[in-house]
């Protein structure tokens, strides 16, 4: 069998990506916090939520017939939709400015490249069951890709009361135990099930196998790769009538095939208004209630992502000023922004990479 390749959630680009790439050259190294275009991706397993989320013209929409199960709110590919760098592309941003704009942890580690993506998920349907690489094994196996690993954490925003997620093997499984149900498409029954409901974190390092149920939106915070190995699709065909590929040598590679340790981290109080709910080598995920006042400081070392995930407007204050963070709006602010405030009566995911400094 061939090298799998990623799967198919990148060539969708934005209708303005091209001029967004010229764009960046003409904004300057004085970033404000940044507004970005949500963009809505189809997916066999989406439903019909993210797009009643986004007023006609605030959200681009992938071409298609299959329903919208992501929406992309900050990453490589996100443009940034108000201000003085409307129009440009996050990547065109962090090729100009690098350290300045990414922050000196995530250059080091990943270059002048946006290092996290930023998504909201409606899986009305139950996602294939898939596991990522480590950043080692794309570096090796995947270099052509220009892809690294992927950790990601899920935070269930809503769920149904059967909802639930899979997550890692139930108990130790051999690798030839494992390329037998593959090749059976029977991979499930080895898997842990465990319910989700509304407020439940779920992390998923690099090589854990792992799936969301249906009946449930959820932010998901991830580098920003997308090296996905698919092992079993529930039996799905792709809009042309035909299986969606599997990938199955890649994925008996990198599967971790022990149970591993609790999916589920307990949340972390860090200051007035904020709880740590996931932290990993490659990312940072805090919740912020707003308040009278939620205050924290943006350093050099890290850009960071606010994401309004519930409740009512928000409102982001700094030595720039004031920005609005409307409901299930999304500001990217730079490395270096200083001193930050958030209040209102909603709350915000805050994410960024570990390790920075002021």
């Amino acid at each position: 069998m061939g090298p799998a390749r990623p799967l198919a959630h990148a060539p969708f680009i934005d209708p303005d990506l091209a001029s967004a790439e010229l764009a960046g050259a003409r904004v300057s190294a004085s970033v404000p916090p940044l507004r970005v275009r949500p963009s809505l991706r189809r997916r066999p397993w989406g439903g019909d939520r993210l797009v009643a989320y986004w007023p006609t013209g605030e959200a681009t929409l992938e071409p298609g017939t299959d329903p919208v199960g992501e929406a992309w709110l900050a990453g490589p590919d996100a443009i940034v939709a108000t201000g003085p760098a409307a129009g440009t592309a996050l990547s065109a941003l962090a090729r100009e400015l690098g350290a300045d704009f990414v922050g000196a942890v995530p250059f080091a580690t990943y270059g002048a490249r946006m290092p996290l993506l930023v998504k909201l998920l409606d899986a009305a349907e139950p996602l294939s069951v898939q596991v990522h690489p480590d950043d080692a094994y794309a570096l090796r196996e995947e270099a052509a890709s220009g892809h690294l690993g992927k950790t990601e954490a899920w935070w269930v925003l809503e769920a149904a009361p059967d909802a639930h997620v899979w997550w890692g093997f139930a108990r130790p499984v051999a690798r030839d135990e494992l390329e037998r149900a593959l090749a059976a498409g029977i991979v499930l029954p080895l898997l842990r099930r465990l319910p989700a409901c509304a407020g439940d974190v779920v992390v998923n390092p690099a090589g854990t196998v792992h799936a969301l149920g249906g009946g449930l939106i959820v932010y998901e915070v991830q580098q920003a790769s997308d090296l996905t190995y698919r092992m079993d699709d529930h039996g799905r065909v792709g809009a042309d009538g035909r299986p969606r590929p599997l990938h199955a040598a890649r994925a008996l590679d990198v599967a971790r095939r022990d149970p591993g340790a609790a999916p589920a981290p307990e949340p972390q109080p860090t200051g007035p208004g904020r709880t740590e709910l996931a932290r990993t080598p490659a990312f940072v995920l805090e919740r912020l209630d707003g308040g009278d006042g939620t205050a924290w400081h943006v350093g050099t070392g890290s850009l960071e992502v606010l994401t309004h995930v519930g409740g009512g407007p928000l409102e982001v204050r700094g030595d720039f000023g004031a920005a609005p963070l409307p409901v299930r709006s999304t500001l990217v602010l730079s490395a270096g922004t200083g001193p930050v405030e958030v209040r209102g009566t909603g709350v915000a995911a805050r994410a960024w990479c570990p390790g920075a400094r002021p």
